[in-house]
């Protein structure tokens, strides 16, 4: 069985987060704070449970080769970890950096799922960890904010921006070192190269990759998808405010740091 771009799947694929979304609210409403937020727990730590299946099964068919997808530092599989420090320190900073961030992160690669469309078949754990790994971590994020979880002013925006570009800056640094020793360069956050057929390979091209002994940079590339990183959050940061201001957040709310 296989995903197919644009297809009734796939606009059912996008339809669900929201869905999810929906059904979280109402199994918890009327719940205390508290426990929402141990519902938040054990939320992340199925999404935890999904990718460590799914590397467990690409493990196995590569004969426990090294792989740099074992690594959980791309966008969506550092989120799961993300949303679940968030949940269990309820640290408003982590789930800031859920909604401004990973949200759109996780929901264009829903909306571009193009990586997806070329497994052979999505009836794998690898298959099945794309799909639904990447619905709890659109609907949980957005049930957190829904719920009040998410604290959204300057210092939080501060914050998510400058552990999105440290973390970028990393990545550039990682990907070549791992590329550099195994002769497999790894590809967090998409520093080296966009996914195929995603707007960020007009980007790309629009540079050029240099080659300095093993180490890889665009220079171009970077600049831009950096830039575009920040009118995204940006961009997000202002939509939730003013959903804030137009939907009264919840009281019970807590402001720990």
């Amino acid at each position: 069985m296989t995903f197919e771009m644009w297809s009734l799947g796939h606009y059912v694929f996008m339809l669900s987060p929201f869905l999810f979304t929906v059904l979280f609210y109402f199994l918890m409403k009327g719940r205390t704070y508290e426990q929402k937020r141990k519902f938040g727990v054990w939320l992340s730590i199925i999404m935890v449970i999904i990718l460590v299946l799914r590397n467990v099964e690409i493990m196995i068919r590569r004969d426990f080769a090294f792989d740099y997808e074992y690594i959980p530092l791309q966008i969506c599989h550092f989120a799961n970890f993300v949303l679940l420090y968030a949940f269990i320190k309820d640290n408003k900073t982590m789930f800031a950096m859920a909604l401004l961030f990973n949200f759109p992160a996780a929901m264009m690669s829903i909306v571009y799922a193009n990586s997806l469309a070329n497994y052979s078949t999505i009836l794998t754990f690898r298959g099945f960890a794309y799909i639904f790994g990447h619905i709890l971590i659109v609907a949980t994020t957005l049930w957190a904010f829904i719920e009040g979880f998410v604290k959204l002013n300057l210092e939080a925006l501060k914050k998510t921006m400058l552990t999105i570009y440290i973390l970028y800056i990393l990545s550039v640094l990682i990907n070549n070192l791992i590329g550099s020793l195994s002769g497999k360069y790894a590809n967090y956050f998409y520093a080296l190269r966009p996914e195929d057929g995603t707007p960020l390979e007009t980007f790309y091209n629009l540079g050029v990759t240099y080659e300095i002994g093993k180490f890889m940079i665009n220079p171009i590339y970077l600049l831009l998808t950096g830039i575009l990183g920040f009118i995204v959050v940006s961009l997000m940061f202002g939509m939730f405010k003013l959903i804030n201001l137009a939907f009264k957040p919840k009281p019970e709310a807590l402001q720990t740091t």
